[in-house]
């Protein structure tokens, strides 16, 4: 039987990560998004430093505005 890259346990369904290739069971990672626990909290902080540049650039015109 297959056994997770992640837990090391052994499942009847892996399923391969989109950004790191490991195999993970469905209790590692998110299935629908195809990514591993660990590339998904990878993927959050990107999304939540772009916003922090997003937030930044529009104070920085906001203040050249006036």
């Amino acid at each position: 039987m297959p056994e997770c890259e992640i837990c090391g346990e052994e499942s009847d369904k892996l399923i391969k990560c989109k950004s790191c290739g490991a195999k993970f069971c469905e209790d590692c990672g998110s299935p629908i998004e195809k990514l591993c626990e660990f590339c998904a909290e990878e993927e959050e902080f990107d999304e939540e430093d772009l916003q922090d540049v997003e937030e930044l650039s529009e104070d920085t015109f906001k203040g050249d505005e006036e």
